[in-house]
Formats: structure tokens, C-alpha cells, sequence
């Protein structure tokens, strides 16, 4: 009898374990959502649909094969930014930090560290085809109104802050 039990309570954990597997999303198959001004801060800008998009407004190169860009792209609408970093595998590339700055035009209101994000992030990386071993780290992206202006920064591993241009 008690064998037919542990039998039983092994079997019904099996199926729910089953059941969720079924139910639950899957991450790695995230759809573009409708974005709407600050409230799609911090989205991962590779998985939304972009009506123009993305570019590179300003780049620079920060020396020792590293160079920021600020990139941008208009969804829903909406124009959003973001700051990646390119660099080649095994240059420290986790010492640097990544950022967007958002003012008000005035600079009356600003956001300095937005989406702060070290290199070689693993949610933010990725290897740029046809190289060896180039990598882009990017942050997540950032409402820019008519009202704002953003750019890309990135922070050395001394501690020294190289900006992109406004825009």
C-alpha cells in the first residue's frame, strides 16, 4: 500500500511539473510589446519592432580597440535611445561601465547613470558577425522626447567618463 502511494504522489508531481512547463512563457521567445514613452524605460531594445531604426547618431573611440555609440530608433511612435560599447574578447572589457544621460533641454532636469551596465554583461552581449572576436555590449533603451536630449557614456576602469555628443 505505502508503495502505491509514493507511487502516486511521484506521478501527480510529475504532471503538475509538466502542466507549468506547458503554461509557463518562455523568455528567450520575447515578443516586441507596445512601448509608450517613460514607461518603456529600460527595455531591452533588440526585441522591439522599430518603425526607423536602429542607427548610430554619434560614436567614439574611447582608444584600446573600445568605442560607444549612441544609438537610437523610433517605435510606436516614440523615439528611444541607448549606449553600446564595442570592444575585442578578453580586453577588460567588464571593468568599463555603460550608460545613457537624459536631460531636459534646459538641463534644468537630468538622469546621469541610466541602465548602468557593465561590458560583457550576459544579458546585453553580443558577438558581431563576420568578426573573430568582436563583442557589443548595450544598455537597455531610453524615452527621448521632443522635450529631452540623450547620449551614450561610458566610465573607464580609472573612473574617467568619455560621453558621446547630445542629441
Amino acid at each position: 500500500m505505502r508503495l502505491r502511494s509514493r507511487f502516486a504522489v511521484t506521478l501527480g508531481a510529475l504532471f503538475s511539473s509538466l502542466a507549468l512547463a506547458v503554461a509557463a512563457p518562455n523568455p528567450a521567445s520575447a515578443t516586441a510589446l507596445a512601448c509608450s514613452g517613460f514607461g518603456c524605460d529600460g527595455h531591452d531594445p533588440n526585441i522591439q519592432t522599430w518603425q526607423s531604426g536602429p542607427v548610430t547618431t554619434y560614436g567614439k573611440d574611447l582608444g584600446n580597440s573600445f568605442y560607444s555609440e549612441l544609438r537610437w530608433g523610433k517605435t510606436d511612435g516614440d523615439q528611444y535611445g541607448w549606449t553600446r560599447l564595442q570592444y575585442i574578447s578578453g580586453s577588460g572589457a567588464s571593468n568599463w561601465t555603460l550608460y545613457v544621460q537624459r536631460c531636459t533641454k534646459d538641463h534644468s532636469t537630468c538622469y546621469w547613470r541610466l541602465g548602468a551596465t557593465k561590458g560583457g554583461a550576459a544579458a546585453w552581449t553580443a558577438k558581431v558577425a563576420g568578426t573573430a572576436n568582436t563583442y557589443v555590449t548595450r544598455t537597455p533603451m531610453y524615452y527621448n522626447p521632443s522635450t529631452y536630449e540623450v547620449r551614450a557614456c561610458v566610465e573607464d576602469p580609472s573612473g574617467n567618463e568619455q560621453c558621446t555628443a547630445w542629441y
